[in-house]
């Protein structure tokens, strides 16, 4: 019985050292400037749906959604078009063991690219929720964008 509780306590030490890793990796100097942040589509219309209403709810600069993934620099000035937002997926195959089935699952990492530089900033962990992962990311977002500007 004790190994089992020692086992569970170290379990919960793994995974709190986990979380407290976890990081957004933003610009450093996201918000001192106020820009417009495009939002580039998902694989599917409902993930873009979910980060677009994760956006308007938690972000309180402008964003706009794009249909390219890979927006035209013509298009858009960079002066007031400088981050794009996007989002990668990482499919995870199905497995059997024994007779059971375990199926294919998918999880989600949010990211800014910076036009000017053409540097991408990637938070360091996946999502297995792209509605809460995108809510989670336009949050702290804004809590950058609020402590750089001054708002």
């Amino acid at each position: 019985m004790h190994k089992l509780l020692l086992s569970i306590a170290f379990l919960f030490s793994i995974i709190n050292v986990k979380a407290q890793k976890e990081k957004y990796n933003f610009p450093e100097d996201f918000g001192k400037k106020e820009t417009v942040v495009l939002i580039s589509p998902g694989t599917r219309d409902k993930i873009t749906e979910s980060i677009l209403e994760a956006f308007e709810k938690e972000y309180k600069w402008k964003v706009e959604a794009v249909d390219d993934k890979y927006p035209k620099v013509s298009k858009y000035d960079l002066k007031i078009y400088r981050y794009v937002f996007y989002v990668t997926e990482h499919v995870n195959p199905g497995y059997f063991v024994g007779r059971d089935r375990f199926p294919p699952t998918t999880d989600y990492k949010f990211g800014l690219m910076d036009r000017s530089t053409g540097k991408t900033y990637e938070q360091d962990f996946y999502s297995g929720n792209y509605k809460k992962g995108a809510r989670n990311y336009a949050e702290n977002l804004e809590k950058l964008r609020v402590k750089n500007s001054g708002n």
